[in-house]
């Protein structure tokens, strides 16, 4: 026998083994805290019943199971989710472990389970591509059949052709994908768990539409493995590669955005969902992939964790149309309400029913007569709808409707009785009119409220501006003042006319009067003035100098101007020659900035002349009084005088008319020269010592002796030494 009839059951039973049986089926025929949802009644959310409504729908000679919430309205269209098993599975258990019979009243959808054919070992399939999981090359077409079923569910049991969601795993994720790529443009999303798509996308899948992709998948899937691999012979792409290639279709970001994490399986909290998503796509469209992180195959799904989260990111995009008149939520004004849709004037009443869609105040007309129950006195009478005066007598056939006693006929506002007269016409009683002569001028700013030319009299001199023609009464006419550029509404703005000619400056060609045209008089504001020889910016006829243009003034006249003149003041200086503040003129020193004054004339200054009065003395360099001329000792304080001429100054001579004598060391009278004993008051003269002389006398007498004895024997030797010769 042949292997090939093996492996295709050898891999039916791998697929079984890694299903839905044991612990996970008692887990959900053991569920009976169901909870189903509850809506208001009315014009409200359908209150449907706490009980399954079934229905039995065929396609190909297969049938079908149709979920809907008790008491549902098929006018009133839900979305559809069809439940995909996986290989060996059954519609009713896929759906039973993804909680979505629970999710027919949680979400308010339908809900179909079909199931795939058996094949020749009773395993029941989807031919979905060629890696899941026709094994034995069957020629059945759920692609057909499942459009079929969806058709019959739109058309007979109030699907809604716009909220149709695929959700299938492992071989019904396959499912989902091949109806995307044949079926688009009948799908709003796909949810694929732990499936994939064709490996040849841009051949096998053809583009039909673009409806939002979810693609979950575990990382631990040992079975469609996350990262790709082949199911009998045909190969099957990534997770992240059957997203992108959707995404890329799609004309989405090429890179997913990590939007966060979520936790879909084991209800422990923990959010080991990554959700990745391909943004931006042009198609309008969504594209994701969730990545359950260690998912297995067939994950413990949370409840209803898993059914709410994925059908709200595949029915993110669909508003429904709750009361199935043709308008979708978001554009219908009465969402419960079947028989509106509309209301122009937001006054909460339809326009299909609104007499009145443009007015937020009406909408019944009981009377037919045009105006609205709200403000129609007369409801009921369509002859009268006002009743001005609150007579009882409708406006149209009372004669003074505003009762105000002047007929309507005579009443310039016949349905105001504080009115009746306009006098200027201008729609508005004169009771009532702020501007009576409607000149835009209201009558407490209106100097002229009578008179519908004038409005305002700026002098208050009784003449309206209009027809005044000195507004400001300055005495200036306004076209003068135009003339002029200045304002002709203010008095306290008078045109300038510096020469009085009645002429303003600004139109006047000689504005000082002075003869000279301004464009040739220098100075067309001085009337003194005209011409400017040196153009010194003086006119002539005050410049002193009129041709020097360094020069206008000569204050002290004394030919020099001022502004060359060191004394301006002075007519008998003008220069200072040494800047010492004293005039050439009168500086005895005109060169020398330190002096100025010689009073004794004699050629030093008073400033250096020690002796201002002394012609023969300036210098006194001891600073003794004495000038250094006649100062016999200049350096010398003390002394100025040497009488004897003996080089001792008298003041420090003890004899000053001795030439011989200057010192008295003992105050004698003698001078310490001719004194024998001068520290020696009481004596003066030499005492002779009589002892003292005879010794004198003797040692003298002895020394005569010794040197004649000496001679005498010298010549005796002379002597003998010529006799002996």
């Amino acid at each position: 026998m042949s292997t090939r009839f093996y492996a295709p059951v050898l891999v039916c039973m791998m697929l079984v083994a890694s299903g839905l049986f044991g612990s996970e089926l008692e887990g959900i025929w053991g569920a009976e805290d169901r909870r189903w949802t509850d809506s208001n009644d009315g014009y409200g959310p359908i209150n449907y019943t706490d009980e399954h409504t079934t229905a039995t729908i065929s396609s190909q000679g297969r049938s079908a199971t149709l979920i809907m919430p008790g008491g549902h309205v098929y006018d009133r269209q839900l979305p559809l989710v069809i439940s995909l098993h996986g290989y060996s599975s059954w519609g009713s258990l896929n759906a039973a472990w993804m909680s979505l019979y629970d999710s027919v009243h949680e979400n308010e959808h339908l809900l179909i389970t079909p199931d795939g054919t058996s094949n020749i070992i009773a395993m029941r399939y989807w031919n979905a591509t060629n890696a899941c999981c026709n094994l034995f090359g069957t020629s059945v077409d759920d692609v057909s059949f499942l459009e079929s079923l969806i058709d019959q569910a739109v058309l007979n049991y109030g699907a809604d052709p716009e909220g149709v969601v695929l959700i299938g795993h492992s071989n019904g994720a396959f499912m989902s994908h091949r109806m995307a790529c044949e079926r688009g443009g009948i799908i709003e999303s796909i949810v694929s768990l732990n499936g994939a798509t064709w490996e040849d996308f841009s051949n096998d899948c053809p583009n039909t539409g673009s409806p939002n992709i979810l693609h979950v998948h575990g990382t631990a899937d040992s079975v469609i493995q996350y990262n790709g691999g082949t199911l009998t012979g045909g190969a099957y792409p990534s997770a992240p590669e059957s997203t992108e290639y959707w995404a890329d279709r799609s004309g989405c970001d090429a890179s997913w955005t990590n939007l966060g994490s979520i936790d879909i399986t084991g209800s422990d909290g923990v959010t080991e969902t990554d959700v990745l998503e391909h943004l931006n796509c042009a198609d309008g469209n969504r594209v994701s992939h969730w990545r359950i992180n260690g998912g297995s195959h067939a994950p413990s799904m949370n409840a209803p964790g898993w059914a709410n989260l994925s059908l709200e990111w595949a029915l993110e995009d669909f508003v429904r149309d709750s009361d199935g008149d043709g308008y979708r939520d978001d554009v219908d004004a009465f969402i419960y309400n079947p028989n509106e849709w509309a209301d122009s004037d937001d006054d909460m009443v339809g326009d299909n029913s609104d007499v009145f869609p443009s007015d937020p105040t009406e909408w019944e007309d009981t009377d037919g007569d045009g105006v609205g129950d709200n403000s129609d006195v007369f409801p009921s009478d369509p002859t009268e709808w006002e009743d001005t005066d609150g007579d009882g007598v409708g406006d149209n056939s009372d004669p003074d409707d505003d009762d105000d006693g002047w007929i309507d006929s005579e009443d310039a506002f016949p349905l105001n009785p504080y009115e009746w007269i306009d006098t200027d016409g201008d729609g508005v009683g004169d009771n009532s009119d702020d501007d009576d002569d409607d000149d835009g001028w209201i009558d407490s700013e209106d100097a002229f409220r009578l008179d519908a030319s004038e409005h305002s009299d700026n002098d208050n001199d009784g003449i309206g501006d209009n027809a005044d023609n000195d507004d400001d009464n300055d005495g200036w006419t306004d076209a003068d003042e135009s003339s002029c550029l200045t304002d002709p509404m203010d008095s306290d703005e008078v045109p300038v006319d510096s020469d009085g000619d009645s002429q303003c400056d600004v139109v006047d060609n000689d504005d000082d009067g002075d003869g000279d045209p301004d464009v040739d008089d220098q100075f067309p504001m001085d009337a003194s003035e005209w011409d400017d020889s040196d153009e010194d910016g003086v006119g002539d006829n005050g410049d002193a100098f009129p041709d020097d243009n360094l020069e206008t003034v000569d204050s002290d006249l004394d030919g020099v101007g001022d502004n060359g003149d060191v004394f301006p003041q002075d007519a008998s200086e003008w220069s200072d020659f040494d800047e010492d503040g004293v005039g050439d003129n009168s500086d005895a020193f005109p060169e020398d900035a330190s002096e100025w004054l010689d009073s004794d004339e004699d050629g030093v200054g008073d400033n250096s002349d020690a002796f201002l009065e002394d012609p023969n003395e300036w210098v006194d360099s001891d600073g003794d009084g004495f000038g250094d001329n006649m100062d016999v000792f200049p350096s010398n304080a003390d002394e100025w005088l040497d009488t004897d001429v003996d080089g001792v100054g008298d003041n420090g001579d003890a004899f000053p008319m001795d030439p011989n004598e200057t010192m008295d060391s003992d105050g004698d009278g003698f001078g310490d020269n001719v004194d024998f004993y001068p520290n020696d008051a009481t004596r003066w003269e030499e005492e002779i010592d009589r002892t003292l002389m005879l010794l004198g006398v003797i040692v003298v007498a002895l020394l005569i002796m010794v040197a004649t004895t000496d001679s005498v024997q010298r010549w005796l030797g002379w002597q003998r030494a010529d006799d002996d010769q």
